[in-house]
Formats: structure tokens, C-alpha cells, sequence
């Protein structure tokens, strides 16, 4: 019969070859997530701890990254269809509108009588309330470090962006004030820059149609809904408030690319729809948001956020500030979401540097199932006052995550208290997928309930628990590691009002203390072991009742006093070898 091993060694968290500077045998390291099963005589070599200057944080990129110029490579995913609502191609657009800007000037020609427009030096105005003109579209292109774009209408238009570079010094640099959708198409090849002031003016004395109140929300504002195709690029430096902002929803396919360089505020900001469902919607395309304002997010929504392809990359490095409206403290954060969040496909990564920054922050759910999604966390603590406080979370929910596909990595290397890896107030559930997981406090935390039902969960907690449950956590399959802190922490820990049922599936456990040992209910045995030291690098052996080995582990640190626990299908001993 071939045997199975299955190893929990010394990886860590990503697949990469960097030396161990350390010289102190004691000196704690970062250990990885398990390994596969491996077949007879197949016994991996340990590879080199990442870690950084003999500190036990895990050695990832958290550099915050500004935009080099890359640019999407899915748009062969791009397949338009029949959809009104998302692709300008499903739509007729038989009035065209031409706006060329030069330097302190503009020019602008209609095929179409019934459009209106107004131009004053390089800043325009279109006018399509008259006669409801339908079917339009307007295209862009020239340069002027003094202009601007406003256009009025009732119906859905089409924006193509044909390599224009506009820098307002009165308000946003495009403002529509339409409520309908407006499909913003990059032209291929093109590259479209759009800058606003660092204050705006009444501008009125330059604009015919301006109404008493109007949102001006940054630097590319819209009332409606926002559709974003093509393969140019659209970038953007917002010097006001937020970079691209809607009062809608917004939309972008695959092929297009969008950077926010800059926002005093929110890179992206989007308010959500509630008759249509819709908040952020991201099917392709690549979307990089570096910001460095003071609880800034990358992205916000008051709706929802849904990811299905493309590339993200958000990084804010703003600390927390005092909100006056509020009352309380906000935090940046490089995905804020009032509503759900769910990922399904692309690639995610989020770096937040700032006090108290988050990397995603969502009020409801949080669900993932496909992509692959790294977070990273480096702030410390916030303290405003002594009753306001706020602290890193790299990935957290007020209500519930399911987790059921793809890859989750996580890193909150802020050194003090609340540095959480991922934390749910509800109940967290895992049925599948990848989940590596470190930080300096509770790597994992849930409040009301976690269930494992398969996949790989890795966790590692340099100062508290690898796994911390307030109520009812459930092992029903799958492979879980986790790894505490010193006593009196440990590697899982559960209320002692709650309830630890381990049914199946592969568990190891490690950590200074472990208070609430699983409960007889479970229906698979675990073996814990008290009081044992042990140095780093030491093996801990579970063996079957023949003597097997079926579990091996080598510890990552040292522990003067630790307690382990081991649970698989026919576990009888846990020892450590000599």
C-alpha cells in the first residue's frame, strides 16, 4: 500500500527563495501552508523561511506601487452582446458631437442641429436637454491645460476619449450631469489624461445651462451610471476630492485600463443603484488606484462591489482621521463597501500603509469563490482619544464570509493590538480554496460561528491566536493548520462558552496554550499534548495505532511551554521526535 505523508513545513506564504539572515537558533520564522500529500520516499526538503532580517513576518512585496504605464491584457475577453445597459454596441449613436481642444481653446462641431453648446476659451458645454436629443455621440481628443467638458441630457449618450488630456482649473475636468448612462469608450491606442484644481469655482460665469445646485464630486463626475470599454488608457489625478466619482453605478469590461494617481479623497467613488442592483462592477480590465490621503479608499461604494475578472491593484497609504459627521473614526481602506462584496474571478491585490488602514472593509458579506486575492496590512494602531480607537484589519466584514474557491492571502504585519489577518463578525464558512493567513494578532477571527468544511486553511499569529472563535467552530474536512502566539495563547482558541467540533478532515494546532480542547461530540479523535518545550525546527510526529506516522510537523518557533494538537482519520499518538 503506498504511503502518504502529508508535511507541514517551512514555505510560508508564497513561492519564493529568500534567505534566512537570522543567525539565533531561536529566532521565530513564518511557516508555510501545508504542502500536498506526498508519496513514499517523496519527503520534501524544507525550503528557506522567507523572512525578513530574522523577524517572523512573511517577506511579500508591501511596497506601495504607483502606476508604470502597464496596461490590461484581457481584452480578448471582451465579448460584446445584446445588453443595452453595458455595451455601446447594442446602441445606435447616429448624432456625433466632435469637441478638439487646443491650448486656451476649443472647437466643436455637431452633425446634428437640435445639440447645443456653449464655449467659452477651452472650456465646453454640451447641451442635449433640447428637443431630448437621443442617439448621441461625443468625441474627445486635443489638449488644454485650462479647459474642461459639461454636458447636460435626459438620454444615454456614448463618450469616446480619443487621446485628450484636460487639466481643469474651475471644477472637474469632465462633468456629466445626466442622469442616463454614459458609455465611456477608450479609444485603442490612445492615452487620456484628466487632472482637476485643488479648489472649484462657481462656474457659473462661463455656463449657460448651470443649474443653482450641482454635484461637483471629482475630477470625472457623473449623475449616472458609468460603462467603461476599450483599450486605451484613462488617467487620472484628482486634486479636489474623489478621482472618478458616480451618483450611480459604475461598469468597466476587459481590455480597458484606468489609474487614479492621484485623489485627495477616494480613488473611485461610487454611490450604487438601488433600483438596478448595481454598485461596482468590475468583469476585466485593469483598474490601479494609488492614493495617499488621509482615509482615502481606493475604491468606495454605498452599494455593492462585484469582481469577475481583470486585474486590481489598490493601495492607499493614508492614516485614520476624526470624522465630524460621524462622530467616529474613518479609516483608508483600499476596497469600502456599505454593501456585499463578492469576487469570482480576476486578480486582486491591496496594500494599505496608513494608521488603521484596511484593506477590505465591508459592512455585509463578503463572498469569494474564484481569483486570486492578496492583502496586506503594515500600520499600527490609531488613538484619537482614549475612548476612539482604531486598528488594522487586512481583511474584515460586518457580517457573514463564504469562502468556497480561489486563492486568499493575507498579511497584517502592523505590530499592535487589532493587527487582525481576517476578521468576520458573523459566521465564517470555508468550503474549498486556498487561505493563507498572517498577523500579528488573531489571524482568523469570527465572533458568532467558523465552519471548514474543505480546502487548505493556513494560519500564523506572531502575538495571539491562529484561530479564535467566539461561539461554534466546526472541522468537518479539509486541512487546517494553526499557529499561536506564546501562553497564554494558542493556536486555536474557542470560548469556553462555545463549542469545538472537529468531524473530519486534517487539523494541527500549535501554540503557547490551548483552553478549549475539542468536544467528545466531534466524530474524528484528536490527540493533545501539554506542557511540551520545544525549539524551532523540532518535528511533532502523529502516528496511527500500528505506528504510522500520517502527520508530521516541524515548528516554526520555540516555545518554553506549548500545547499541540493533532486530529486525522486514525490518529492515536502525538510525540515528538528525537
Amino acid at each position: 500500500m503506498k504511503k502518504k505523508y502529508i508535511y507541514l513545513l517551512l514555505s510560508a506564504f508564497v513561492a519564493c527563495n529568500i534567505a534566512c539572515s537570522s543567525s539565533d537558533d531561536d529566532e521565530e520564522v513564518v511557516p508555510p501552508p501545508p504542502t500536498p500529500e506526498q508519496g513514499e520516499g517523496e519527503k520534501p526538503e524544507p525550503p528557506t523561511p522567507p523572512v525578513e532580517d530574522g523577524d517572523d513576518i512573511p517577506a511579500y512585496d508591501y511596497d506601495i506601487v504607483q502606476w508604470n504605464g502597464e496596461k490590461a491584457d484581457d481584452a480578448a475577453n471582451d465579448k460584446p452582446s445584446y445588453d443595452v445597459d453595458l455595451y455601446y454596441e447594442a446602441n445606435a449613436f447616429s448624432n456625433i458631437v466632435e469637441v478638439i481642444y487646443d491650448g486656451n481653446k476649443a472647437t466643436v462641431t455637431s452633425t446634428s442641429s437640435k445639440i447645443k453648446y456653449n464655449v467659452t476659451d477651452a472650456y465646453v458645454t454640451i447641451d442635449l436637454l433640447t428637443n431630448l436629443v437621443k442617439n448621441t455621440e461625443i468625441i474627445v481628443s486635443g489638449k488644454s491645460d485650462d479647459g474642461g467638458l459639461k454636458i447636460y441630457g435626459k438620454n444615454k449618450y456614448k463618450l469616446t476619449m480619443n487621446g485628450v488630456e484636460l487639466s481643469s482649473r474651475r471644477g472637474p475636468a469632465i462633468n456629466n450631469q445626466n442622469k442616463k448612462a454614459l458609455f465611456v469608450h477608450l479609444n485603442e491606442g490612445t492615452t487620456n489624461i484628466l487632472k482637476d484644481s485643488t479648489i472649484y469655482v462657481d462656474d457659473a460665469h462661463y455656463v449657460e445651462t448651470t443649474a443653482a445646485e450641482e454635484d461637483r464630486k471629482g475630477c470625472f463626475f457623473s449623475e449616472g451610471n458609468m460603462v467603461f470599454s476599450g483599450t486605451g488608457v484613462l488617467q487620472v489625478a484628482a486634486r479636489y476630492r474623489h478621482g472618478i466619482a458616480t451618483d450611480s453605478w459604475l461598469y468597466t469590461r476587459p481590455g480597458v485600463t484606468i489609474a487614479i494617481t492621484e485623489a485627495a479623497k477616494n480613488g473611485i467613488h461610487v454611490k450604487g443603484d438601488i433600483d438596478d442592483n448595481m454598485g461596482v462592477k468590475i468583469a476585466g480590465g485593469l483598474i490601479h488606484t494609488c492614493i495617499a490621503s488621509p482615509a482615502g479608499k481606493a475604491i468606495k461604494t454605498d452599494h455593492s462591489v462585484e469582481i469577475s475578472g481583470g486585474k486590481l491593484v489598490l493601495c492607499t497609504t493614508g492614516d485614520a482621521i476624526y470624522d465630524a459627521e460621524t462622530n467616529d473614526l474613518s479609516s483608508a481602506a483600499g476596497i469600502n463597501s456599505d454593501g456585499a462584496v463578492t469576487i469570482s474571478g480576476g486578480n486582486v491585490t491591496i496594500k494599505s500603509k496608513g494608521a488603521a488602514g484596511k484593506g477590505i472593509n465591508v459592512t455585509t458579506d463578503l463572498t469569494i469563490s474564484g481569483g486570486e486575492v492578496f492583502v496586506a496590512t503594515t500600520g499600527n494602531r490609531y488613538e484619537y482619544s482614549t475612548e476612539l480607537t482604531s486598528s488594522p484589519k487586512a481583511v474584515k466584514t460586518d457580517g457573514n464570509i463564504t469562502f468556497s474557491g480561489g486563492k486568499l492571502t493575507i498579511a497584517a504585519t502592523g505590530k499592535s493590538d487589532g493587527a487582525e489577518g481576517l476578521e468576520c463578525k458573523k459566521t465564517l464558512s470555508i468550503s474549498g480554496g486556498d487561505i493563507n493567513v498572517y498577523a500579528y494578532d488573531d489571524a482568523i477571527s469570527a465572533t458568532e460561528q467558523l465552519t471548514i468544511s474543505n480546502g487548505t486553511v493556513y494560519t500564523y499569529s506572531s502575538a495571539n491566536d491562529g484561530i479564535d472563535v467566539n461561539g461554534i467552530l466546526t472541522i468537518d474536512g479539509g486541512t487546517v493548520t494553526a499557529i499561536g502566539g506564546q501562553v497564554p495563547e494558542g493556536g486555536i482558541d474557542v470560548d469556553v462558552n462555545g463549542k469545538f467540533l472537529i468531524n473530519g478532515g486534517t487539523v494541527v494546532a500549535l501554540g503557547g496554550m490551548m483552553e478549549q480542547q475539542p468536544d467528545a461530540a466531534g466524530k474524528q479523535s484528536s490527540v493533545i499534548v501539554n506542557n511540551l518545550k520545544i525549539n524551532k525546527g523540532d518535528k511533532l510526529i502523529a502516528k496511527d495505532a500500528s505506528g504510522k506516522e500520517i502527520i508530521a510537523l516541524a515548528s516554526p518557533r520555540t516555545f518554553s511551554e506549548s500545547s499541540i494538537c493533532m486530529s486525522a482519520t486514525g490518529i492515536a499518538t502525538v510525540e515528538k521526535a528525537e
